[in-house]
């Protein structure tokens, strides 16, 4: 039992290990052209929906594309509108390919973690490590679901597993909560179906029975996504939610129909796959392919209406909303100088963000940090104006540089911004060192508010007021620093330790502030 449940804790830590190192992986890759590329795609629901069953075909897991998919979603590569069909074709892809052939998915996990590793360790090239990375996280992703499976389905020998599903032929409905459990319990549709299969070729239970366990185990996959979405936020626990629901839809529906068509006597399902003189087995595939007929009929004709449903209830976090770019967009990149333009409000947008930091010291919650939105917009505008000078070179050159030398100083302004609660939040409560962090974070508040006000107005006065107040703050932090390690005792070398780095932080937060003036002191006057 040890080795059962290592195998299956293995097996979600490898789950997991993969899809970070795939979103974390596409972050680094994704640029216009692929963003585009995945759009294409992806634009189309029904496109949508084609590739996700071809997904679920080739990994014969609908929970694996759906976790794949969540890690695109979260790298910003496909929206959340796209990712839904794509995580409901997966469904039928699963159905799909037990009438082509049976892969094994253990082997192509193996091939995948062996070419990444070699791709990582050996390929230094640009663009290649994140590729490879990218290729094992996606084989870890499904090597962690096959051990899970495997780990588990030594359960499926046990005398109660089979007695299970035996007791199970008194009732419709106890086959359904056997189902559930059973699956929830070895991680794997296929095992129980299939035993399902070998009881009513035996002649031990009906096809209703088998249909029963069918549902179940789709329940019993919900549920393991709703256990397994539980950690993630946003629209990518969203999504997990939407995989899970659509399940439990279709559940509830194809369970009534049953019923309909087993004490009305109306041919529905049952009459549907016995129909079809193709042996017990296919019939079976059928059933798993009209299974998430319902769910699909709905969400592929209304997938507006869906998603405002599942957003209502788990909407995108904050840290989403604000990484997201209101300004800059792939679309404005044939006119530079709009591009440019666009480019300089997404950078006033992402400097407004900086207070949070200096608000996160003052409040000393260490769980409100800001970096995550702020490097995602600062990279999302580094792409954009990289991809500008690529595909308009020589236009507007040198506004350009501009543009993109002020970005270079705002990505490491937010370097400096990020270290100030970072040191802070390490001093202990003390009187006199309470007096050293108000005076640190005050006055650099109120000089990055004047900076941002110059900055909203564009103002001559307020920027020749922003210009006088961000000079040289050398020998001001100089003194500060000195005044506070003479109160500092010499052995405790970490209170000292963040005393330097913090005045250190701060004065080149307000040496990046008077480059910044300068800059866009010259860039109001340009537009004006």
């Amino acid at each position: 039992m040890a080795e059962v449940i290592g195998g299956i804790l293995g097996g979600v830590g490898l789950l997991f290990v993969g899809m970070w190192m795939l979103s974390e992986n596409l972050k680094m890759l994704v640029g216009p052209r692929l963003r585009q590329l995945a759009s294409r795609l992806a634009n189309n629901r029904f496109a949508g929906f084609g590739w996700g069953t071809m997904a679920g075909a080739i990994t014969q897991s609908s929970p694996a594309v759906t976790f794949i998919t969540i890690s695109m979603l979260r790298s910003g590569l496909i929206s959340p509108r796209q990712s839904y069909p794509i995580a409901l074709g997966a469904q039928l892809g699963v159905g799909l390919i037990l009438f082509i052939v049976t892969v094994d998915i253990r082997v192509v996990a193996l091939f995948g973690i062996g070419v990444g590793s070699i791709i990582i360790t050996r390929l230094n090239r640009d663009g290649y490590r994140e590729l490879g990375a990218m290729l094992f996280g996606v084989a870890a992703l499904l090597f962690g679901l096959v051990l899970i499976k495997e780990s588990a389905a030594p359960l499926a020998d046990q005398s109660w597993f089979q007695a299970g599903l035996e007791i199970s032929t008194r009732s419709l409905l106890l086959s359904l909560v056997l189902g559930t459990l059973l699956t929830f319990i070895v991680q794997a549709l296929v095992p129980v179906v299939a035993f399902g299969v070998g009881l009513a070729a035996a002649q031990l239970v009906g096809v209703e029975q088998v249909l029963m366990y069918i549902y179940g185990s789709y329940a019993g996959l919900g549920i393991s996504v709703l256990v397994l979405s539980a950690n993630l936020r946003g629209t990518a626990r969203q999504l997990g939610m939407f995989w899970a629901f659509q399940c439990f839809f279709s559940v509830v529906v194809m369970v009534l129909l049953l019923y309909v068509e087993v004490y009305l006597e109306v041919p529905l399902v049952v009459a549907a796959v016995t129909a079809l003189d193709i042996g017990l087995g296919p019939q079976m595939a059928v059933a798993v392919i009209l299974f998430g007929m319902p769910s699909r009929l709905v969400v592929l004709s209304a997938p507006d209406w869906t998603m405002r449903l599942f957003s209502r209830y788990w909407p995108a976090s904050s840290a989403e909303e604000r990484s997201r770019p209101q300004f800059i967009h792939d679309q404005a990149m044939d006119d530079v100088e709009t591009a440019l333009d666009l480019a300089h409000l997404e950078q006033r947008r992402v400097l407004g963000m900086y207070s949070d930091y200096l608000e996160m010291a003052r409040t000393r919650q260490s769980g409100a940090s800001p970096r995550d939105a702020v490097q995602s917009l600062n990279e999302r505008i580094d792409e954009f104006l990289g991809e500008l000078a690529r595909q308009n070179p020589g236009q507007s050159s040198e506004r350009h540089n501009a543009v993109l030398s002020r970005q270079k100083l705002i990505t490491w302004l937010d370097e400096q911004f990020a270290a100030v609660p970072e040191y802070l939040l390490q001093l202990p409560e003390d009187s006199e060192l309470d007096t050293f962090q108000m005076g640190i974070m005050e006055g650099t508040d109120a000089a990055f508010l004047i900076f941002l006000d110059a900055l909203e107005s564009g103002d001559s006065d307020a920027w020749d007021f922003a210009e006088q107040l961000m000079g040289d703050r050398r020998v001001l932090m100089q003194n500060i620093r000195e005044r506070n390690l003479a109160g500092t005792p010499e052995d405790d070398l970490v209170r000292r330790r963040i005393i330097v780095e913090t005045t250190n932080a701060v004065e080149n937060i307000f040496f990046l502030l008077a480059r910044l003036t300068r800059d866009f002191r010259d860039e109001s006057a340009r537009t004006t």
